[in-house]
């Protein structure tokens, strides 16, 4: 499929849009009374842990339903995360390779600025500094919560370019419910799914487990991937209560590096095994009273890296979390105390330090206040104190004005920051000991629409002050056994850029979402997209749901084999899925990824293109 035809697509798939929102009767609305197929959830628990709903946020905030997990038809975050305004993800290939996560053009690779947290304590490499887009699966996540641009107030060190909260399922209220999965497609790829969940009264339970493989589209794609999760919650007395998370997830694939670095030698690679274990879990004590919430987080984290070359890393992540969040007269307000520590330990035959740990304190205070009958002003700043840096302070300002009509203006100015990781520090030969901390300024503005029906209109712009950002530069005089190029802080940098979104029902059977994204990446181009197009459209049929979406891209820059920096050829690309509702609760699947076997690259380095169409058949019962 030429790129002409899949922009006409893109066109057509909007025509109708439209269309069906002009056409669209209250008979037609009228006709079911069930929920729209997707629409994102009024009131939403953001990562102030206070209630609220996006829509009155100053900030750009998306926020991925439960709904739209399962319309989508996503095996892992990186599946959802491309559909977003301002977010990419680079990848290397099919299910579990890649997944540089980018927002607004920060990530870095490894992607070290963007923050991940999980039911909103940090999950990251301890030693390495990055997150691991690979192993968050979705197969026991509610909804997923996205912060773009610098996040520092509520987020802290590593929230430079955004912050991603994904929001695990609770446990059940009903009595003895479940559901098991079973998927078959293309490149012999394969999974199950089976969770159980029951309550009722003062105690709640969820678990589950599933396990995911292909064979993928080329010799070195193979992948295997379990994960299990346990989700327990307890009310307590005197209006306490207890949840408790735990979830792992093991994976098994070949090293891509060995793959990408064969092809620059210009020699045949070696099939080499990486095994990885990712371990997360959660204690939190929460108290509601009086218009008060008081919460208590433990947490910790745990992996276990083994690479067929010799490498092997342990990693971990343990915290304290301590909030409190009050309602005021015209508002509300909220401040807690962090302390973390995180590191791990190396067992190879390199001669490098084996053993790393860095510890850091926090305090945070974010407030809401009604300023007049029509705008709210927030205000925040975290205190953070990482081990061998110099302690920070982290602000942001908002404001949201409200109009008539369901339009509001809105606008922010807000901090980030990020420390050096142990890698960046001290590891295999392109290390710089000497690196000063990340750090961003973004000051933004916007307009937005929420409709009656549902569904909301958003406009904004924004620009991006940064400074030190940490990037490979040619080493100066470097000697012969010495890597040719080490990190190195860049001078200062501005980004700037606009994004548009629009997601609506259009009536009870249909709905749509449209996006699209503008950016200028500035000095550092490396993993940025200039232009993204995203755009779906779901109809019900009586107990068939079809889903349409389409992505377009452009403007995309990385290094080739010779380190060269590229744009990448534009490309666009459609999938659809199908579900069918079935009696006595069984549900049938059809899911198809690049309909049209566009052949295209996101990583100019790598020897083979994205997989070409791909099918997927699966069926599940529920009880």
């Amino acid at each position: 499929m030429t790129l002409r035809r899949s922009i006409y697509c893109f066109g057509l798939v909007s025509a109708l849009v439209v269309m069906s929102a002009g056409f669209a009767s209250p008979a037609e609305e009228k006709e079911e009374t069930e929920a729209p197929v997707f629409e994102a959830e009024k009131i939403i628990v953001v990562a102030t842990g206070e209630p609220a709903d996006p829509g009155t946020l100053p900030t750009s905030t998306s926020i991925i339903t439960q709904t739209e997990i399962e319309r989508s038809g996503a095996q892992n975050l990186m599946d959802l995360l491309v559909r977003e305004p301002g977010v990419w993800v680079t990848r290397q290939g099919g299910m579990g390779f890649g997944g540089a996560v980018t927002i607004r053009g920060f990530g870095g690779s490894p992607p070290t600025q963007v923050a991940v947290t999980v039911d909103g304590h940090p999950s990251q490499m301890g030693i390495m500094g990055h997150i691991l887009p690979t192993s968050y699966l979705v197969d026991n996540v509610e909804r997923v919560e996205i912060m773009r641009g610098p996040a520092g107030t509520l987020h802290g060190n590593m929230a430079l370019g955004g912050a991603i909260n994904i929001v695990t399922r609770t446990a059940a209220e009903e009595e003895h419910t479940g559901s098991a999965l079973a998927a078959a497609g293309t490149y012999d790829t394969r999974g199950e799914q089976l969770w159980i969940a029951g309550g009722g009264g003062a105690t709640g339970y969820r678990a589950q487990w599933g396990r995911l493989a292909t064979d993928g589209d080329h010799p070195f794609a193979r992948y295997r991937a379990s994960n299990c999760s346990l989700a327990l919650d307890q009310k307590l007395e005197a209006d306490w209560e207890a949840s408790f998370r735990a979830q792992q997830a093991l994976y098994h694939a070949f090293d891509q590096r060995e793959v990408a670095d064969a092809y620059a030698a210009g020699r045949e690679p070696r099939f080499l095994e990486q095994q990885f274990d990712r371990q997360d879990y959660d204690l939190q004590l929460t108290r509601r009273r009086s218009g008060c919430v008081t919460g208590i987080k433990l947490y910790r984290t745990d992996g276990d890296h083994e690479f067929q070359d010799g490498f092997h890393s342990q990693d971990y992540g343990t915290g304290v979390m301590v909030w409190r969040g009050e309602s005021l007269d015209r508002g509300w307000l909220r401040w807690g105390l962090d302390w973390g520590e995180y590191g791990g330990d190396i067992f190879s035959p390199q001669p490098i330090r084996s053993r790393f740990a860095r510890q850091e304190y926090a305090a945070h205070a974010v407030m809401d206040h009604e300023a007049g009958p029509k705008a709210r002003v927030s205000a925040g700043a975290r205190y953070t104190d990482p081990e061998g840096f110099d302690a920070e302070w982290l602000p942001e300002l908002g404001v949201v004005r409200s109009l008539e009509r369901g339009w509001s203006l809105f606008g922010s100015a807000r901090r980030g920051y990020r420390t050096p990781s142990f890698r960046e520090l001290f590891l295999f030969g392109i290390n710089n000991p000497d690196l000063r901390p990340e750090e961003a300024w973004q000051y933004e503005a916007g307009v937005r629409r929420s409709f009656r029906g549902g569904g909301r209109l958003e406009a904004s712009a924004f620009r991006i002050d940064a400074a030190n950002l940490i990037v490979l530069r040619p080493r100066p005089g470097a000697t012969p056994g010495e890597s040719p190029v080490q990190w190195a802080n860049a001078g200062d940098v501005v980004r700037d850029g606009f994004e548009v979104s629009l997601r609506k029902p259009l009536g009870a059977r249909t709905a749509a979402y449209a996006n699209f994204s503008y950016l200028s990446p500035g000095q550092v181009k490396a993993q940025t997209v200039g232009r993204k197009l995203a755009a779906g459209l779901d109809h019900r049929i009586g107990r068939l749901l079809l889903s349409g979406d389409i992505q377009y891209v452009s403007r995309l820059f990385d290094f080739d084999q010779t380190n060269t920096l590229v744009e990448v050829p534009p490309f666009a690309i459609v999938n659809l899925k199908g579900t069918a509702e079935a009696r006595r609760g069984v549900r049938f699947g059809l899911v198809v990824e690049n309909l049209f076997d566009r052949r295209y690259r996101l990583d100019p380095a790598y020897p083979y293109p994205m997989p070409g169409r791909s099918i997927r058949l699966q069926v599940e019962q529920n009880w």
